[in-house]
């Protein structure tokens, strides 16, 4: 199955370093602006202005879509700088401590759960330092301070971890009803769609002669699935879909397997020669021959045709699928059980 869940969460925390990116430098330089010129605290005013002239550097790095993992972790240290230097130089009664408790669900979205737990028992150290040494005062109970900082501080973390575990399980939830096939298993075509996309918007040097990589796919269908459903009924059908798509899976490994029709399957195989896919697909076609498929107490043998082809950029991909249709059923109309081999590209298949 393609793993997009990964990518999404990533995606979804560039959109929050962009606008947290934003709204901290903001905070900062507003804060800077009031230390100096209005409380004449001057360290903290300037560790605000310079953070909030990062951060917001870091924003318009976020514009131009060139955020790098170290900008994330910029952004948390940044805050972590500005909260801490803060609670520690300023009066305790002036709330800067309150500031402390976006911290953990900040390391959680940046840096992940695990990670973001890390970073949050490691801030907790000075925290509480500083807070039991600012909390020994006539106005605070200092033991009592910590606690209810520690309770509160701990349970800003856990909320958001809950939510982002969620969010991560229903993120791949979606995934796979998006992308995966629901009785097989296998890739759908809306998964197809996503790797042929990405496949034509690889830009190409136009200073290499060949191209260092070259996808061949090899499109598969059983031959007379429809007599296996009508003789055994839809069940014992859908259960041989299952057991081939488990087989495909067995043989190509860690190669990509879509299912795109009925009984119809597609393999996209990265790097491989002309030689080397139709190699590979004689080994699919004769392993599927010997196999025998045990669905419902029954024993059926099937066969299939394969056609090989070559993607190329330049094609929609309607025109594509139309193409690989071409190409498996020119092994089809060359009598079944076989794989057809030439040396067409998918647009020349006939």
């Amino acid at each position: 199955m393609i793993t997009q869940t990964s990518s999404l969460l990533l995606e979804t925390r560039d959109i929050l370093h962009k606008w947290l990116s934003l709204a901290t430098s903001a905070i900062m330089i507003f804060f800077c602006f009031v230390n100096i010129v209005m409380l004449n605290q001057v360290t903290i005013g300037v560790i605000d202005g310079v953070f909030g002239l990062l951060n917001l550097y870091s924003f318009r790095k976020a514009l131009l879509e060139k955020t790098h993992e170290w900008h994330h972790y910029m952004l948390a240290f940044s805050m972590t700088v500005v909260v801490l230097s803060s609670f520690y130089f300023a009066d305790l009664r002036a709330g800067s401590i309150y500031w402390l408790l976006i911290l953990p669900p900040l390391y959680c979205l940046l840096a992940g759960p695990k990670l973001g737990l890390f970073y949050t028992i490691i801030l907790s150290l000075p925290a509480l330092a500083i807070l039991f040494i600012k909390s020994d005062t006539e106005d605070f109970l200092p033991y009592r301070s910590i606690l209810n900082f520690v309770l509160a501080y701990f349970l800003s973390y856990g909320i958001c971890y809950l939510y982002e575990s969620q969010y991560a399980k229903s993120s791949l939830l979606l995934e796979r009803m998006a992308f995966q096939d629901p009785l097989t298993g296998a890739q759908n075509r809306h998964a197809l769609k996503l790797f042929f996309d990405n496949f034509n918007n690889v830009p190409v040097d136009p200073f290499l002669k060949y191209e260092t990589e070259e996808t061949r796919l090899l499109i598969i269908d059983i031959d007379y699935f429809k007599s296996v459903n009508d003789e055994f009924g839809h069940d014992v059908g859908d259960s041989v879909l299952l057991e081939m798509t488990e087989l495909l899976h067995y043989l190509i490994h860690d190669e990509h397997v879509y299912r795109i029709g009925g009984e119809e399957f597609l393999i996209t195989l990265k790097n491989h020669t002309q030689n080397q896919a139709y190699d590979f697909a004689e080994k699919i076609r004769k392993e599927v021959e010997k196999t025998v498929f045990r669905a419902h107490q029954q024993s059926i043998r099937i066969t299939v045709s394969i056609g090989i082809a070559q993607l190329q950029k330049g094609q929609s991909f309607r025109e594509f699928l139309r193409d690989a249709d071409k190409n498996l059923y020119s092994a089809k109309n060359k009598g079944r059980n076989l794989v057809h081999y030439g040396p067409m590209n998918v647009s020349e298949a006939v």
